[in-house]
């Protein structure tokens, strides 16, 4: 017998992968394959290789996701870079205007600094405002019905059902889209208002686009150069 073969035999049964014990003869893994397919390891043995096949399983998990971070980092700066050079031609339009103003104003942008959503979020409660802000989305950025999700945030007193057949009506969005009603009201909220103005409660429009999203931080960026 091979004198590298003998210690590839006694390497494997010391727990050692194929890559480890190649690495040490110089041997191929076809090779290796080929001199220790009937060889019976010990349980320690075959313990010791899962583990450290897992270890490498998830190193390389971890640094997949670093890339993939740093990639999606990349595109969401082209995106908003793009969107804010866009805005010199779209800001002509008075929707564009005040469909960004008030979602500089009112909308979700944390996702452009750190948090982990990086979805379109806008909150009110006025219905005129949130009629601007549907055509803004409808015609501006061109949202299809189907992608807006709606959230009802209510006082315990408010009639729900009422309140959905409302905002079904306000939006043009089917009952079907609405998502879960919040009973949860900020301490803002309470500080503002009366519960019982608000009949209706407040509606989040939600779109799950990270696409989106970036395009309507770089209109505001794009706003903000030409207001100051």
């Amino acid at each position: 017998m091979r004198k590298d073969k003998q210690i590839a035999i006694q390497l494997r049964k010391e727990g050692n992968s194929y890559s480890q014990i190649r690495d040490t003869l110089g041997v191929s893994k076809s090779t290796l394959s080929y001199w220790l397919r009937d060889l019976k390891i010990s349980e320690n043995a075959r313990r010791k290789i899962s583990a450290r096949a897992h270890k490498i399983s998830i190193a390389a998990l971890i640094e997949r996701n670093k890339n993939q971070t740093a990639l999606a980092k990349e595109r969401a700066k082209r995106i908003r870079l793009e969107a804010q050079r866009e805005a010199n031609k779209l800001i002509k339009r008075p929707l564009f205007i005040a469909g960004t103003s008030l979602y500089w104003a009112e909308g979700y942008k944390k996702g452009a600094f750190g948090s982990k959503w990086k979805g379109v979020d806008f909150a009110n409660s006025d219905s005129s405002t949130v009629k601007v802000m549907m055509k803004f989305f409808r015609n501006i950025c061109g949202v299809p019905n189907d992608k807006f999700r709606i959230q009802l945030m209510v006082h315990p007193n408010v009639d729900t059902e009422k309140a959905i057949a409302y905002w079904s009506k306000m939006t043009k969005i089917s009952k079907d889209q609405f998502m879960k009603i919040s009973y949860a009201v900020s301490k803002s909220s309470k500080k503002k208002r009366n519960p019982n103005s608000l009949i209706y409660g407040t509606i989040h429009i939600r779109i799950c686009d990270v696409k989106l999203f970036f395009r309507i931080i770089g209109w505001i960026d794009g706003l903000k150069e030409k207001l100051t």
